[in-house]
């Protein structure tokens, strides 16, 4: 398997929050070649992609934000919730690590990268704002996914050392 594994999710048919799916093919194309990468685009997190990330080192999930200034970027680390849960709906990075730490006693180190969107209705395409940004957005996964290459191995871990 992989040691990395990027995850971009989000609606292609509402406008930007296609970001994260987008993103993913680009990366798709620039790791085609690289057998410790494998690059998933898909329209939303599901429970089945905790056996996905179970045995990775590093996970990246890129999508779309609300919120911020459109085109804002931002990464953060992921974490699993703490306490009970990472089986509710709608599931997020955080409830997928969850879920694996509760089902297999373990969860790769985990990152998130966002891009704030400007219009997510129906039908519409990437806005300019967002299409702007872009490379920016992809730059930033791969300085991700190269800085955790040199990083020396480490996992969350629940009940072991």
């Amino acid at each position: 398997m992989p040691g990395t594994l990027i995850i971009g999710y989000g609606n292609p048919t509402r406008g930007d929050d296609a970001i994260g799916c987008h993103a993913a093919c680009v990366l798709e194309q620039y790791f085609w070649n690289d057998p410790d990468v494998e690059v998933i685009a898909a329209q939303q997190l599901t429970p089945e992609m905790v056996d996905d990330i179970l045995q990775r080192d590093f996970v990246l999930f890129l999508d779309a934000s609300f919120g911020d200034q459109p085109g804002t970027i931002l990464r953060t680390t992921v974490s699993p919730e703490p306490g009970p849960g990472g089986f509710d709906e709608p599931f997020t990075p955080s409830s997928l690590l969850t879920a694996a730490e509760q089902l297999y006693g373990d969860a790769p180190l985990a990152m998130s990268i966002t891009m704030a969107g400007w219009s997510f209705d129906l039908g519409q395409k990437i806005s300019q704002i967002a299409n702007r940004r872009m490379p920016d957005f992809i730059r930033l996964a791969k300085e991700a996914v190269e800085s955790h290459r040199h990083r020396p191995q480490a996992r969350s871990s629940v009940g072991t050392k």
